[in-house]
C-alpha cells in the first residue's frame, strides 16, 4: 500500500518562475564538475515521511550510483540494480529472484539505464531522487535530458545549513516530475543531497479516497562521496563486480531480443482494440506560425503510425514526451524513416479560439524542449473538441496507440511507462518490415 501511495503521487507541472540567470550559471558550474571527473561514488539513499489518519510512516531506501569513465557504471535503486564493468553488464531484480546478462555497452549513460530494470524505479518513481540528473552530468548530457536547456523555473534559493554544513541551494525543474532542490558543496560544487519541492495542496487532492495524506516530506542524501578509482576488480568492495547473485535465476527472455519482442507484442496486444480497424479521423496540425493543415487518416494509409494522445495539464504525459521525442530523434535517420509518422495529439481545450491554443502548445514545447514536431515524420496536431480521442476509445492520457500498415491497431499502452521507448521501438521494427513482406 505504501509503494502504491508513493507511486501514485505528483502528477504535478510546478508553476513558471522567471528565469535566474545566476542559477543557470551555478548549474553550468556543477556541469563542468562532474565532466571533470573521472570517477565518481555515492552511498545515496531516500528518505520519505508523511502521515496517513494520523499515523506517521517514514520509508528509507537506497538510490546509489557509481561511475568510471567511459563504460563502468553502477546504479542500485529499490528492489533492483544494473552494474556494467566495461566487458558485460548485470541486472538484477531482487524480488522476482531474476537477472540478465548482456554485453556492456560501448558508453555509460541514462539511456542504458533508462531501458534497465532500474530505470523503471528511477524514472518510474515521480518522487525519484535526481540519479538520472548525476548520470547525465557525469557523461555530459545534462543538462538537456531531465532539465530543459533554457530552464525558466531554474533559481537559486537562500543557502541553508544541512548535516552540519552550508550548503547552496538550487531549485531544478525535472520534466513532468516534482522540482528538486539540490544542495551544492560551496566548495567541490557536487551535489550532496537535496529534497522534492511538495505542494501540500497538491498532495491532499492525490490522497486515496477516504484517507488523509498530510505532511509528506522526501529527502536525499548521496552519502560519502568518493571520486578515487574504485578498488581492484577481485575485491568486494569494487561497485562495478558483475558475478550474478547467488539462488537467483537468469531471465531468458531478456537476453533474446526476438523472444523478448514476442513477450511484449502479446501483453501491449491485451487491449480489446488491438486487432480493430483504426478509426478515420480528421485533425489540424500545428505549423511553425500556429494551426496548420489537416490532416486525415486517409493520408496515412500504408504506413506505420504512432499515435500519442497528451495534454500539457498531464504530469505523466510530461515524463513520456521525451521519450517520444528519443523515439523519433532514433527513427529520423533510419532507411524506414518514411515509412513510419508519429502522430502527437494534444487534447487541450481551447473554447472557439484554437489558433491562440496552437500557439500557446507551440510555446509550451519550445520551453521544455519537446522536440516532437519534425516533419514529415512527426507532426503535432490539436484534438481541442476531443473527437479523435472519443473516436479512438481514449479514456484515460497518455495513451499511446500504434497502427500496422493495414490499418490495424496492433499495441496500445495506456499511462505513462518508463519502458516505453523499448517496447514501442521493438514493435514498430517488427511492422516497419511487414512493409516489405509478400
Amino acid at each position: 500500500m505504501i509503494a502504491t501511495l508513493i507511486g501514485a503521487w505528483l502528477c504535478v507541472v510546478p508553476a513558471v518562475a522567471p528565469r535566474d540567470d545566476d542559477a543557470l550559471s551555478l548549474l553550468r558550474r556543477v556541469a563542468e564538475t562532474y565532466q571533470g571527473l573521472d570517477h565518481y561514488a555515492d552511498r545515496g539513499q531516500r528518505d520519505v515521511t508523511f502521515t496517513i489518519d494520523g499515523e506517521k510512516i517514514e520509508r528509507f531506501d537506497p538510490f546509489r550510483l557509481a561511475y568510471s569513465r567511459p563504460d563502468r557504471f553502477a546504479v542500485q535503486a529499490p528492489g533492483s540494480r544494473i552494474v556494467s564493468d566495461g566487458e558485460q553488464m548485470l541486472s538484477v531484480v531482487t524480488p522476482a529472484g531474476h537477472y540478465e546478462i548482456a554485453a556492456a555497452p560501448d558508453r555509460a549513460g541514462v539511456e542504458v539505464m533508462a531501458v534497465s530494470a532500474v530505470g523503471s524505479a528511477v524514472l518510474g518513481d515521480p518522487i525519484g531522487p535526481p540519479l538520472p540528473l548525476i548520470l547525465g552530468l557525469l557523461t555530459g548530457e545534462e543538462p538537456g535530458r531531465a532539465i530543459p536547456t533554457d530552464p525558466e523555473q531554474l533559481a537559486i534559493e537562500e543557502d541553508r545549513e544541512w548535516q552540519g554544513t552550508s550548503v547552496r541551494v538550487l531549485r531544478v525543474p525535472m520534466l513532468g516530475r516534482t522540482d528538486w532542490r539540490l544542495f551544492i558543496d560551496p566548495e567541490s560544487f557536487l551535489i550532496v543531497g537535496g529534497e522534492a519541492v511538495m505542494d501540500p495542496e497538491s498532495v491532499a487532492d492525490l490522497s486515496p479516497p477516504g484517507l488523509s495524506l498530510d505532511g509528506v516530506e522526501v529527502s536525499w542524501t548521496t552519502g560519502p562521496i568518493s571520486t578515487e578509482a574504485p578498488p581492484p576488480a577481485d575485491e568486494e568492495n569494487n561497485p562495478f563486480l558483475t558475478e550474478p547473485p547467488p539462488g537467483m535465476a537468469v531471465l531468458g527472455p531478456l537476453l533474446d531480443p526476438e523472444a523478448r519482442a514476442r513477450e511484449e507484442a502479446a501483453k501491449l496486444a491485451a487491449d480489446p482494440r488491438v486487432g480493430t480497424p483504426a478509426p478515420q479521423f480528421t485533425v489540424p496540425l500545428l505549423n511553425d506560425e500556429g494551426l496548420g493543415e489537416e490532416i486525415r487518416a486517409v493520408d496515412l494509409e500504408g504506413k506505420v503510425v504512432l499515435i500519442d494522445f497528451w495534454a500539457t495539464w498531464c504530469g505523466p504525459c510530461l515524463k513520456e514526451l521525451p521519450e517520444v521525442a528519443a523515439l523519433i530523434d532514433a527513427y529520423a535517420e533510419a532507411d524506414r524513416a518514411d515509412d513510419l509518422r508519429v502522430l502527437c495529439v494534444s487534447i487541450d481545450e481551447g473554447g472557439d479560439d484554437a489558433p491562440s491554443l496552437a500557439k500557446e502548445l507551440l510555446t509550451f514545447l519550445d520551453r521544455n524542449d519537446l522536440k516532437v514536431r519534425r516533419p514529415p515524420l512527426a507532426e503535432v496536431a490539436l484534438d481541442a473538441e476531443g473527437k479523435m480521442a472519443r473516436a479512438f476509445g481514449v479514456r484515460a492520457i497518455p495513451s499511446v496507440l500504434l497502427i500496422g500498415p493495414d490499418g490495424t491497431i496492433r499495441a496500445v499502452i495506456t499511462g505513462f511507462d518508463p519502458e516505453f521507448r523499448r517496447k514501442m521501438a521493438g514493435q514498430i521494427d517488427q511492422l516497419l518490415q511487414e512493409i516489405d513482406a509478400p
